[in-house]
Order: C-alpha cells, then sequence, then structure tokens
C-alpha cells in the first residue's frame, strides 16, 4: 500500500511540462524580433520581454500555488494544463503589449507608407495585425525539446 510518500512521488511526476508563448511561425518570430530588438533603422519595442519582466511576480504566485495544490493533492492538474493555463495568462498580456502602441512613435516615412497602402493607422507594432494574432502558446508533458528545435 502506497504511503504518503509515495503518493507525493506520483503526483510531483505529473508535474514535468513545459511551455512557450510567442510567435511560433517562422515569419512572425522574426518581426517579434525585430521590434524587440530593434533593426537598423528601427528603435527596439519590447513586447514579449517587457509583458513577462512586468508579469513575472504574477507568473511565480500562480504556479507556485497550482502547484502547492497538487502536491497537496487538493488538484490533479498536470504540470502541462498548469503552464497551459499560466502561458495563455502570459500570452494575454504580450498581445495586450503589442496592441498599446509601444513607444517611440512612428517615422513620418512608416506613416506616410502606411496612409499610400490605405491603412492610416498610427500604432507602432499593429500594421496588418499579424504579428498580435501570431501569438500562441504551447505547453507539453515532459522535457524533451520542441519539434522546430
Amino acid at each position: 500500500m502506497p504511503d504518503a510518500l509515495d503518493r507525493l512521488i506520483l503526483r510531483m511526476q505529473h508535474l514535468d511540462a513545459r511551455a512557450r508563448v510567442g510567435a511560433l511561425d517562422e515569419a512572425n518570430a522574426q518581426k517579434l524580433a525585430y521590434s524587440e530588438f530593434g533593426t537598423i533603422n528601427e528603435p527596439p519595442r519590447p513586447t514579449l520581454s517587457a509583458a513577462t519582466d512586468r508579469n513575472a511576480n504574477a507568473i511565480r504566485h500562480a504556479t507556485d500555488r497550482k502547484v502547492a495544490a497538487v502536491v497537496d493533492g487538493k488538484s490533479k492538474q498536470t504540470g502541462q494544463d498548469i503552464l497551459a493555463d499560466v502561458a495563455a495568462d502570459l500570452a494575454e498580456e504580450v498581445q495586450n503589449e503589442i496592441d498599446g502602441n509601444v513607444p517611440p512613435v512612428l517615422a513620418a516615412s512608416t506613416l506616410a507608407a502606411r496612409r499610400r497602402r490605405g491603412n492610416a493607422s498610427e500604432r507602432t507594432l499593429v500594421d496588418t495585425g499579424d504579428m498580435l494574432r501570431s501569438i500562441k502558446v504551447e505547453a507539453k508533458r515532459g522535457d524533451g525539446g520542441w519539434p522546430d528545435e
């Protein structure tokens, strides 16, 4: 008959998981990297790092609470479930950051090019909306690599 330690070990095995948040397709991942670090012609407009930094404590606390509930036997969530939930919250914050008109303002030449294409928006990171819509979450069991690594 399993004792309390055996049950704890079994619960802990269900917590082995990984998650990632970001633009998981190559084209939008490149756009996200350009916005994060800037280019020769464009200044950096951090979004992923800004959202992660701003929410680091909330992410840690949410994860700690959910793991503690599993360890205490009050929850049957797996690590994958826990990380998927927490990552979904972070993904929403990243989208809010992208949609939040990250400074600095757009150059006059960029605004003119947008107007020629029929887009009068002055929002910095939302031209087509592709990058905003590309923010996804992946969570999986185990610590093995992702298929695209």
